[in-house]
């Protein structure tokens, strides 16, 4: 299995994103990367890629990671409506791509042997938890403030590739207290509802109530109830960015009852209203017809790394698979 490294002592610097979307047949176009790395987070597909030498067939809440100088293309029309979030950034410290084997590189984090500072991650691979990466990765797409003196895009990042780390090799671990949280999310997702409790929950677990709460504090930072009203926000969340509901159909598509309390809740957890949370998540680069357009890399990017080739089209040199992008 391949993997790739990625170091964030410095943070990762956010070059460029959007959000792609075709109804009818359509393949990706072929492409270059120079020194920039590209995340491919799939909503509806499937899409098939060829990456360097490899076929994959990208199908719902997979990401896939295309490391630099790698040419990539599509393969085959994806017949069926594509939807995916593409983002690409650079990293301040010169990567590896790398094959290992999954339980090796598992038991290499377990026993702590791999830096702090340095993740390593499948470059395709299956999100458990896509709910989160999904409203971050929109999230990092709606920042457009060329004021601030601090890149925010750049941190967040950053913070996506830890979650993305975090999410992979806790679901690895089956044997862990983390792993059995996991399965707990999954069945509190799929058994999801305005009246379900933490009772509830222990006793489909076959758990003492005080124990769960204590586990999963333990391993979450929060307790179980804590952990309802989570995902009930991270539901609305989703539909914020994602539907054109109304904030009152939204409030009872993520299991709240009354709306003015889901409002409430809402503003506690975020900071923000729903509609004002979805005013200021609506502002992303949707829609490109020809997805990932050639842009100039940022002086900052640029004056921070000093291996950056010009960025370009596929060179004569390197192999471009034929396809066409409609």
């Amino acid at each position: 299995m391949l993997f790739t490294t990625f170091s964030v002592e410095k943070p990762l610097l956010y070059y460029k994103g959007g959000e792609f979307s075709a109804q009818g047949a359509w393949c990706h176009r072929p492409m270059y990367h120079k020194g920039d790395y590209e995340l491919i987070l799939c909503l509806k597909g499937p899409i098939y890629l060829q990456i360097d030498n490899q076929k994959i067939t990208v199908s719902p809440n997979e990401i896939v990671l295309i490391p630099p100088f790698t040419p990539m293309s599509g393969y085959q029309d994806s017949d069926t409506p594509v939807d995916f979030y593409w983002l690409h950034f650079f990293s301040q410290h010169k990567e590896t791509t790398f094959e290992a084997d999954e339980n090796a590189m598992f038991s290499e984090i377990k026993t702590n042997k791999n830096s702090k500072h340095r993740l390593s991650l499948p470059l395709h691979f299956k999100l458990p938890d896509y709910e989160s990466a999904t409203i971050l990765i929109h999230q990092i797409l709606s920042i457009h403030n060329e004021l601030s003196s601090i890149e925010e895009r750049d941190y967040l990042v950053s913070a996506l590739l830890i979650q993305l780390y975090k999410s992979y090799f806790n679901h690895f671990d089956v044997q862990s207290d983390s792993a059995k949280i996991n399965d707990m999310k999954e069945w509190i997702r799929a058994n999801m509802s305005s009246t379900l409790t933490v009772a509830e929950i222990a006793d489909n677990m076959h758990l003492n109530v005080d124990y769960l709460t204590r586990l999963f504090k333990k391993c979450t930072g929060m307790t179980t109830l804590q952990y309802l009203n989570h995902i009930k926000i991270e539901v609305a969340t989703l539909l914020l960015i994602r539907t054109e509901m109304s904030v009152k159909q939204i409030a009872a598509a993520s299991y709240f009852n009354d709306s003015k309390v889901f409002m409430r809740r809402f503003k506690k957890s975020t900071g923000l209203s729903p509609s004002e949370y979805r005013k200021s998540c609506n502002l992303i680069h949707l829609n490109n017809p020809h997805v990932d357009p050639q842009i100039p890399i940022p002086k900052r990017i640029v004056d921070s790394i000093d291996y950056i080739p010009e960025n370009g089209n596929v060179p004569e040199d390197s192999p471009s698979p034929n396809s066409r992008n409609l």
